[in-house]
């Protein structure tokens, strides 16, 4: 996506029919919850609009598809090391300039590959940059705590502490 790309109602014109849009973005979803998380927060963002698809929105959501054309060759690495789970989120405060809602996000690795990841926009205004973290740290946490049980019901050990989890 085009950096600082922000969904306004005076940008463009609304698309005459936004059945295409619809399909593309649904598309794009599908594709970043399955196999390719670098393109989730840009679905995310696409997927906001698709009632009303505006011509700058159809742009955006053509420039992730020749994103992703020209990065077929990229797939999720499966790694095969001893280590932990390893934890990365993040926000942004108030990204939303429409109405001041966060944008949050986290990616959970397990042995070098990525078992988990999520980008999704906050339902409600953090009041701080230090909240809006947290609750992105809040939401990894709770993956976490998922993902624990799951290799427990596995049969798959893995250690807590600081010195397996990192939480970035």
């Amino acid at each position: 996506m085009d950096h600082g790309y922000q969904q306004k109602e005076e940008d463009s014109a609304v698309l005459p029919n936004g059945d295409q849009y619809q399909s593309l973005v649904g598309g794009l979803l599908y594709i970043a919850v399955n196999s390719r998380p670098d393109v989730s927060i840009s679905a995310s963002f696409l997927g906001r609009s698709v009632s009303q698809p505006r011509v700058r929105d159809w742009t955006e959501a053509k420039r992730v598809l020749r994103y992703l054309y020209n990065t077929r060759s990229f797939h999720l690495k499966l790694g095969a090391t001893d280590s932990g789970l390893e934890v990365f989120c993040d926000a942004d405060w108030a990204g939303d300039t429409s109405d001041r809602k966060s944008t949050s996000g986290f990616l959970i690795f397990l042995g070098g590959g990525i078992v988990s990841w999520a980008s999704r926009k906050e339902s409600f205004v953090a009041l701080s940059s230090t909240e809006s973290e947290f609750i992105a740290l809040a939401k990894a946490c709770q993956e976490v705590q998922w993902l624990r049980k799951l290799l427990k019901d596995l049969g798959k050990r893995v250690d807590q502490g600081p010195e397996k989890e990192k939480c970035h």
